[in-house]
């Protein structure tokens, strides 16, 4: 069964990044009223493996491109 997941992101630099994500400028015909800064996020992969030890990788995202892209973008 699939949930909906909606991300609020907050940078230490760029502040609220999530914000104005899910509005209609910023995604069009698909925004959500209720949830206007925050990321719709289609996908969520995390991964925990018990070699040797407890090994925790990198969470990942898929999430439509919108207002956040540029900011998550930039290393």
């Amino acid at each position: 069964m699939a949930n909906l997941i909606y991300l609020k992101l907050t940078g230490i630099k760029q502040g609220l990044i999530s914000a104005g994500c899910s509005s209609a400028d910023s995604i069009g015909n698909k925004y959500q009223v209720s949830h206007e800064d925050e990321i719709f996020v289609y996908e969520l992969m995390n991964q925990i493996t018990r070699q040797d030890n407890v090994s925790l990788y990198p969470v990942e995202i898929r999430k439509p491109i919108d207002k956040s892209t540029p900011l998550i973008d930039r290393h």
